[in-house]
Parts: C-alpha cells; structure tokens; sequence
C-alpha cells in the first residue's frame, strides 16, 4: 500500500461508517483516509457534503491539486468516494464497494479539515438531525 495508490473497499452488507462531521451513518458517500498513517477515519457523509460544498468536490477536477483543496499546505486528508461494482464468486454474484486515494482525490490540510468538520457538525446541529432517531 502506498499514500499515491490506497484502496479499502467492503462487501455488501457491511458496515458504513459514522460521518466525521454529523456523527449519523455516512452511507457508502466518501471515505476519510489519513495518508499519514494509512488509516480510515469515518466516513463524510453526503449531507454534510451538499451542505458544506454543494457538488463542487463532485464535480471539480482535482488531478492537478497538490496538497490542500483550498490552500498550498500538504493535504493529510484523503476524501475517497465510494465506488460499487460487482464479481462473481462461486456462481454467485457479489456486491462490493472499494475507493482509491490516487493523485485525482481531493484532499485537505489538517487545518481545513478542522475548519470543515465543525462546520459541517454545527449545521447538523442547527438542522436538529441528531434529534430525529429516524435518520440514526
């Protein structure tokens, strides 16, 4: 595994994790990879996503970024989507996800990402989500 070319990925079925900045299930949106230490931290999840930047990290070309989206900084943090696609083993056909960080991933400073991740927690708040047990 190196920081230019990581891949994680899960079976269908598996567990989603918690978004980095609401704390509710993530869904299978984006994973947030620390390349420091190779390490999954959360998910983000696409809420907090529209919320905080509408389609712009969707949408946005991020091959010729080095570092930080928003600033010259080393960017620490990886924001991967989730990608599915499927195989077959034994005559069955199974779903997965997987995400790669690679040089066209958007990625944030520590800084950024700290700036973010309050962000997007003091919209949720606002919007009252973690009072609704419907979306838990």
């Amino acid at each position: 595994m190196t920081v230019g070319d990581r891949r994680g990925g899960k079976e269908q079925g598996g567990d989603a994790m918690d978004c980095v900045a609401c704390g509710l299930g993530a869904g299978f949106n984006r994973a947030v990879v620390d390349t420091v230490h190779h390490r999954e931290l959360g998910g983000f999840c696409v809420r907090c996503e529209e919320s905080e930047f509408g389609r712009s990290l969707a949408r946005g070309d991020w091959s010729g970024v080095e570092g930080c989206a928003f600033c010259d900084r080393d960017g620490f943090y990886a924001l991967p989507t989730w990608e599915p696609f499927c195989e077959e083993r034994d005559g069955k056909t199974v779903c997965k996800v997987e995400y790669r960080v690679d040089d066209a991933t958007v990625r944030f400073c520590d800084e950024h990402f700290g700036l973010v991740n309050e962000s997007a927690a003091a919209g949720a708040a606002d919007r009252g989500v973690h009072d609704d047990t419907r979306i838990r």
